[in-house]
């Protein structure tokens, strides 16, 4: 008969426990004698350890955020993985307002979406992310990264470069060029650091009812198009607008001041 401690491990109530630690049925050490053929008695050794899982990862080494190191490379510091996950939510942003997840837009959304994140090395943390494997980079073509979550499908993003002003209603077209000679609205686009930063302006006072994605779009129309707003070529700032009617044209330097429209609302 088995001894008195065999029957309480087995007890359903102590076998939950033992699920419940991460361990297997009969992975407790249990030394249980047994007959060999010729009468004398041996002990089968079970061993301690618990069954490695599928990701060859335990789950005592598993940071609460999801994030751990990689083979090969040093665990990141629990600063890094905190803006890590920041990221992984930006991400998921530009996923639900149809945004292209290409590295600038990434950088935009972080550093828009929270005023401390407004000098992160959002870049540096990317590739860190890419190293811990949390994140994929897909190659479309040679000059294209595109970024998304491990596991996450790349969403139908809308792209910036497609589309035609006819696509847009007169209606659509008359309130952006309120927006833009209008003093605020002006002001708004003039301080703005990049393309995100100035679709994000224009969703929020001007366009509320479009997707992000579809306000980057229309950006690139009144940059390529319209000719309304001129950024210059070697980045964003300055910028230039130029409204047809009054032939009127604002523009602004190129400043690293914090005072964004970014502060408005975040995404």
């Amino acid at each position: 008969m088995l001894n008195r401690a065999w029957i309480e491990v087995t007890k359903p109530s102590r076998f939950a426990n033992i699920r419940k630690q991460g361990v297997k049925d009969g992975s407790k050490n249990h030394n249980i004698p047994q007959r060999k053929h010729d009468g004398s008695s041996k002990k089968n050794h079970i061993s301690t350890d618990p069954p490695p899982t599928s990701s060859g990862i335990g789950t005592s080494d598993v940071p609460p955020n999801g994030i751990s190191g990689t083979p090969g490379h040093l665990k990141p510091s629990e600063h890094v993985q905190g803006l890590i996950g920041v990221i992984l939510l930006a991400l998921n942003t530009l996923k639900n307002e149809k945004v292209m997840p290409t590295k600038e837009n990434i950088v935009g959304c972080v550093r828009c979406g929270d005023s401390k994140h407004r000098n992160t090395d959002v870049k540096k943390v990317l590739h860190s992310a890419i190293q811990q494997q949390m994140i994929v980079k897909h190659d479309l073509g040679s000059s294209v990264q595109l970024y998304v979550s491990k596991n996450e499908k790349l969403w139908k993003y809308l792209s910036p470069l497609g589309g035609e002003p006819k696509n847009y209603s007169n209606k659509t077209w008359a309130e952006i060029q309120r927006f833009l000679g209008s003093s605020e609205g002006q002001s708004a686009i003039l301080s703005s650091r990049s393309r995100y930063e100035a679709g994000l302006v224009m969703k929020q006072m001007c366009l509320k009812d479009h997707l992000l994605g579809d306000i980057l779009r229309i950006l690139n129309l009144l940059i390529t198009v319209k000719k309304w707003i001129a950024p210059d070529p070697s980045g964003w700032q300055p910028i230039k607008i130029t409204l047809p009617d009054t032939n009127h044209t604002s523009s602004a330097v190129k400043n690293d001041d914090d005072g964004s429209p970014c502060e408005l609302g975040k995404l």
